[in-house]
């Protein structure tokens, strides 16, 4: 069940535009928004000339109890429950994220923020979460200028055969069942393999009435996966990836990891964890 989404955001324009699709998440099943404000201490001591520490915190607190109410009422009108993560944690954005989420059933996240200085930007974020969560996370790339499509017309899932892919089709199930989407499977095919497989699968989502496809191809995974988005014009990518955790988080694939910095439509990263050592 994906109906307890996580939505942290710094409060930006570009943070704030994954609101524009609030719309598809409510048609998709999503009932419950988690609304999450972290004040990010962790580079403070990068700005030049030092800073008083308790003074932007009370600073971001007062900014954060101005801006929240009305976003939180925004989500409230497309008919959600809406949990104001309270009091705003103070820290390491990363660490509080994930902490948070594990009430959640996935992350929705903007790789693209502002903030106060420089060097604390969202994108450092969130690809922090997306390496360490254990959790499914959303990633959207929304600038202050970007145009929303309808997020779950045209779904493209990367699958491998894996039992670890098999749960991330059942992600893209989930939505594409409640919205009469286009759901089109897609595998990257090693020479000499026989994957006829795939239009058996295919055939089992038309049976439940889902307009499934299946597209078999050769060639690197990332590259085919970004090449067949822009072939059907899918209006966003289900993928997995492993989820080491915190200390061998930056062993993320290297497949879901070229595609997420590529790829123009949102990507949904269904996490396969393995316990640390």
């Amino acid at each position: 069940m994906l109906e307890k989404m996580l939505f942290p955001t710094d409060l930006s324009k570009s943070s704030l535009g994954i609101l524009n699709y609030l719309g598809d998440f409510k048609k998709a099943g999503v009932k419950k928004v988690g609304l999450l404000f972290v004040i990010n201490t962790t580079k403070l001591s990068d700005v030049s000339g030092g800073i008083d520490i308790d003074g932007y915190i009370e600073s971001e607190t007062e900014k954060a109890e101005r801006e929240i109410g009305p976003v939180a009422d925004r989500i409230r009108e497309e008919g959600f429950e809406v949990d104001v993560i309270k009091p705003f944690p103070t820290g390491d954005p990363v660490v509080e994220i994930l902490r948070v989420s594990e009430d959640y059933d996935f992350i929705v996240i903007n790789s693209r923020g502002a903030s106060v200085f420089k060097t604390i930007l969202l994108g450092s974020v969130s690809e922090g979460v997306i390496r360490a969560s254990k959790k499914p996370v959303y990633v959207f790339k929304c600038g202050e200028e970007s145009t929303p499509v309808e997020l779950f017309s045209k779904i493209l899932v990367a699958y491998d055969f894996s039992e670890h892919s098999k749960l991330t089709l059942e992600c893209a199930k989930f939505f594409a069942s409640r919205v009469a989407s286009e759901l089109h499977l897609l595998h990257v095919a090693e020479p000499g393999c026989d994957h006829t497989g795939l239009d058996e699968i295919a055939d089992e989502l038309r049976k439940d009435g889902i307009r499934a496809f299946a597209h078999i191809e050769p060639g690197a995974p990332n590259k085919v996966i970004l090449a067949k988005q822009r072939e059907i014009n899918a209006t966003t990518i289900f993928m997995g990836s492993r989820g080491l955790g915190v200390v061998r988080s930056i062993l993320l694939g290297s497949t879901s990891d070229s595609v997420v910095r590529h790829s123009p439509v949102p990507v949904f990263i269904c996490k396969e964890v393995e316990n640390e050592d």
